[in-house]
């Protein structure tokens, strides 16, 4: 009998020893490190993102281009004034859409870049692909959260028309070339021809600068204010001043992105400052 209390007492006090083990190898088990920890916070619904955004972006042919953005839940007001060159108020309305990612928008209405990195009480002007821009300038493309006394005023809708019918003229105009790397072009005398270039409607070009005619295809995405000009040929005349026409081909050949208003149009690459510049010819 004595032995066989002892042999319940030792399995007895084996299993609260056991036991005790199994408490403090659980309570020390660390999380499965393959287990993702879903993170759901980002700019779209963790920020107080609606408001007013003000900065100075830089600009190619001018001071600085003062960019007021004002946001409600899902649509945008933009304004833009050209310092140092006009004081006209450029106005814009439109619907924005976020990134997967939530921290992105993209203004639909309006020109690339068209996009902004979405920050705590600030916006980040991307670059045409998307990207915080980096460099001596990097501050410069921010704009910060600001209180105005009156919202900004909506879009007349007589503004939105002329900016769609700018958009339908470029695909069947003719312009006038000004200027080339930030230098005026002067007519040439000796052509009756001006200097410039010719968009039909069925997306092909001609061009012409002094000596030889220019010509090929173009592609928009009207949408992100992109051009693409392809299939480039040219006449092989033999001219004494050939320079505007060669800087003019090289033009055609980099050009990625443009500015149009209707009244002017820039050849742009990238974010560098404007490769030609052009006057509509009525």
């Amino acid at each position: 009998m004595k032995k066989s209390l002892l042999i319940l007492g030792i399995i007895a006090i084996g299993f609260t020893s056991c036991k005790k083990e199994i408490e403090k190898e659980t309570e020390g088990t660390p999380i499965d490190s393959t287990v993702v920890q879903v993170d759901e916070h980002n700019a779209k619904n963790s920020l107080d993102y609606q408001g007013n955004y003000r900065g100075n972006l830089p600009c190619a042919d001018c001071e600085s281009i003062e960019t007021t953005i004002s946001l409600t839940e899902d649509s945008y007001i933009k304004e833009t004034v050209y310092k140092g060159k006009s004081s006209k108020v450029f106005k814009e309305t439109g619907k924005f859409t976020w990134n997967d990612a939530g921290n992105t928008i993209t203004l639909s209405g309006s020109a690339a870049p068209n996009q902004y990195f979405v920050g705590e009480n600030a916006l980040f002007h991307l670059d045409v692909d998307g990207k915080r821009i980096e460099g001596d300038l990097a501050s410069k493309y921010q704009l910060s959260r600001i209180e105005i006394s009156e919202p900004i005023a909506p879009v007349q809708k007589e503004e939105t028309k002329t900016k769609e019918v700018a958009k339908v003229e470029l695909k069947n105009s003719k312009w006038r070339l000004v200027k080339l790397y930030g230098k005026t072009i002067e007519k040439n005398k000796n052509s009756n021809r001006e200097n410039g270039i010719n968009f039909n409607s069925d997306g092909r070009f001609s061009a012409f600068a002094g000596c030889n005619n220019m010509m090929g295809s173009y592609k928009l995405k009207e949408e992100v204010s992109r051009i693409e000009f392809s299939k480039v040929a040219s006449t092989m005349m033999a001219c004494e001043d050939m320079v505007t026409e060669q800087e003019l081909a090289k033009v055609l050949e980099m050009a990625d992105n443009y500015n149009f208003d209707g009244k002017t149009l820039k050849l742009n690459k990238a974010r560098m400052a404007t490769l030609a510049e052009f006057e509509i010819i009525k």
